[in-house]
């Protein structure tokens, strides 16, 4: 005999929505459970369906996480893998360059492409430090 699936009640549903996208955007776990506690308190106290009392989770989570932030990281996403994946390509094109003269790129010498890989992997270094720090910052900071 096969057990009935197990399905979540829409309040379940509700708070697993709106912990995924609120943890997606960046907002600390302390303030997640916070948050997703206080819904299902409301939710279990006025008995009123979720969607109708907070709107979806994704608006919701605007409240304490702008979709903005959302952008800022895909801008870094993005960023990180133009600086690492480009400076490590020239990088590894300069050191070609050295051992043979054949392997060129844009008429840049080997210095040359060597000297901008190793700005670009500086830079994505620098830049996921930056971006590290701030999120440190905020989820030190975060204040309901």
């Amino acid at each position: 005999m096969e057990a009935a699936p197990v399905t979540e009640s829409p309040q379940e549903e509700y708070a697993t929505e709106l912990t995924e996208v609120l943890e997606l955007r960046g907002v600390p776990a302390t303030a997640v459970a916070q948050i997703v506690r206080e819904v299902q308190s409301h939710v279990a106290d006025s008995g009123e369906d979720p969607t109708a009392a907070f709107g979806t989770p994704s608006q919701y989570a605007d409240n304490f996480a702008p979709k903005l932030r959302m952008a800022r990281l895909w801008v870094l996403i993005i960023s990180s893998v133009l600086l690492a994946a480009g400076g490590g390509y020239l990088l590894i094109s300069g050191v070609f360059g050295l051992l043979s003269p054949a392997h060129g790129l844009w008429g840049l010498p080997s210095w040359a492409r060597m000297a901008i890989g190793v700005a670009g992997m500086a830079s994505f270094i620098a830049l996921i430090l930056i971006a590290g720090a701030r999120a440190r910052r905020r989820s030190l900071n975060w204040h309901i």
